[in-house]
């Protein structure tokens, strides 16, 4: 018969998922495989086409609820091991709402810098291109009328795109987070966010395109991470996400319509999705926390190693 001392031992060495963030990761990817295959199944059972915006939608908001909130807290158990439902969803950042306000106004100012870095993209674009910044260009340019009802369904489709989110900053990189510093950890699930879009590659796009995309993801990533670890809410990412998808098409429209693949990739990777809103959005994120935002960083049990 089994001494206590023997039981504790087994329950000591059992393996917990949470506890490997290397491996949850494998596991989050291959769960958003498995999420994306019943959701296709889900729109063709329903009869709709997944080329249609009611199947788009359906497919995608089978895919996110499938994955957050089933298959990661019932299956993998994470970002922390077994915990009550109400725990998990608090662990994730997405019942964290307070200060909404300032949350929101964050978030907000936050895209403000993303749409001019994207406005930006399509000035220097055409400067290079030698031809004049008229008054035309700039109303076309900052017309966003095309991304909103009734021409558009944008408003509807990118809502379940917030979801990512939670996947990416409140279960990845909350797990990457019990073993690793803040700095390594956002490093990480960026590096995860970005390479998660090497999938597109099955949908048929450009090889350039999609590693312009796992470039630019990883570093907006990088963003993502650190306002999830100063904030500890997910409020801001996923409005200032929803608001990104809702109005990249007209935002970038210049581009999309006389560049190259090559240098539309470039030019997300520089102004549109990169480097310049990044740093730029980081930058003002630190600022607004450390005034307006004071002792809402990340739970003392996961701060290895605070962000200067």
């Amino acid at each position: 018969m089994e001494s206590q001392e023997d039981k504790s031992q087994i329950t000591r060495r059992k393996f917990q998922l949470h506890k490997h963030p290397w491996l949850s990761l494998l596991a989050v990817v291959i769960t958003i495989v498995v999420s994306t295959i019943l959701a296709i199944s889900l729109v063709f059972a329903l009869g709709l086409s997944p080329f249609a915006s009611s199947g788009q939608f359906t497919n995608d908001i089978a895919f996110q609820f499938l994955t957050v909130f089933i298959f990661v807290p019932f299956v993998l158990r994470l970002p922390k091991g077994k915990r009550t439902y109400r725990q998990y969803l608090d662990d994730i950042g997405l019942t964290r709402v307070q200060p909404f306000i300032r949350l929101v106004l964050l978030a907000l100012s936050c895209y403000v810098i993303l749409a001019l870095s994207q406005v930006a993209a399509s000035f220097v674009y055409r400067f290079f291109e030698g031809l004049p910044i008229t008054w035309d260009f700039v109303s076309r340019v900052f017309d966003v009328s095309g991304d909103l009802p009734p021409g558009s369904p944008s408003l509807l489709i990118s809502f379940p795109s917030i979801f990512e989110e939670a996947v990416f900053r409140g279960i990845v990189l909350t797990v990457f987070l019990g073993k690793y510093s803040q700095r390594n950890s956002i490093i990480f699930s960026a590096l995860g966010f970005g390479l998660m879009h090497l999938l597109n590659l099955a949908g048929g796009r450009e090889l350039v395109w999609v590693l312009g995309q796992v470039v630019w993801s990883f570093i907006l990533g990088l963003f993502y991470g650190y306002i999830f670890v100063k904030t500890r809410s997910l409020l801001p990412l996923m409005i200032f996400h929803y608001l990104g998808n809702v109005f990249i098409g007209s935002l970038t429209g210049y581009m999309q319509s006389r560049a190259s693949i090559e240098m539309q990739a470039l030019y997300g990777i520089i102004f549109s999705l990169g480097i310049v809103p990044t740093t730029l959005m980081i930058l003002w994120t630190r600022f607004f926390t450390s005034r307006w935002l004071p002792g809402k960083e990340m739970d003392s049990n996961v701060q290895n190693s605070p962000i200067k």
